[in-house]
């Protein structure tokens, strides 16, 4: 959330409502003034605390999590995405849950995680990828910001975020021969 006067967010978040631009509500850091602006986010992308915090529904994993989410939804927010850390994120949607499964790396700082997740997010909604999709880039732009030290300096490059998801992809494509293997 921006720290601009009050009512800046929900003035930005109305604005790109009636331009008919896809909106996205990051409640961090959390407000009171969060609670007043879940209806206007088509996306909002809460923490495990800030959706607590918003929902009044104690998250202690994926199954609370999904439970927050769908009474934020209830409350006007188009997807929800609870990010829970090492445990992924959870999105929930008109059509159902999406699970996004964090990518294992060498955590060094997370101060950075959830500005890279929600830059890859806006990234990935640009690019009108599809929600499994870009949860899978999102994912993987904020691993690898956990990978270094600070805020701006841990953020990654495009490209460090394809070869990153290159990487894996590949790994699974080994592992998938190797299952199928006789």
């Amino acid at each position: 959330m921006s720290r601009g006067g009050k009512g800046a967010n929900a003035w930005v978040l109305g604005e790109g409502r009636r331009r008919g631009r896809v909106t996205l509500l990051n409640p961090a850091p959390m407000r009171d003034e969060a609670r007043d602006l879940v209806a206007l986010a088509d996306y909002l992308t809460p923490n495990e605390t800030e959706t607590e915090r918003l929902a009044g529904v104690v998250v202690r994993g994926a199954e609370s999590a999904a439970a927050a989410a769908r009474a934020l939804r209830n409350r006007g927010a188009g997807t929800v995405i609870v990010t829970l850390g090492a445990q992924g994120a959870l999105a929930c949607t008109a059509d159902g849950l999406v699970r996004a499964p964090a990518l294992p790396v060498a955590v060094v700082d997370t101060t950075a995680a959830g500005d890279a997740f929600n830059a890859g997010l806006a990234v990935a909604l640009g690019e009108a990828r599809a929600l499994p999709d870009a949860l899978r880039f999102t994912s993987a732009t904020a691993a690898l910001a956990c990978t270094r030290r600070g805020a701006q300096p841990s953020l990654p490059r495009r490209d460090q975020v394809e070869t990153l998801l290159g990487a894996r992809g590949a790994a699974e494509a080994r592992l998938n021969r190797r299952r199928a293997a006789p």
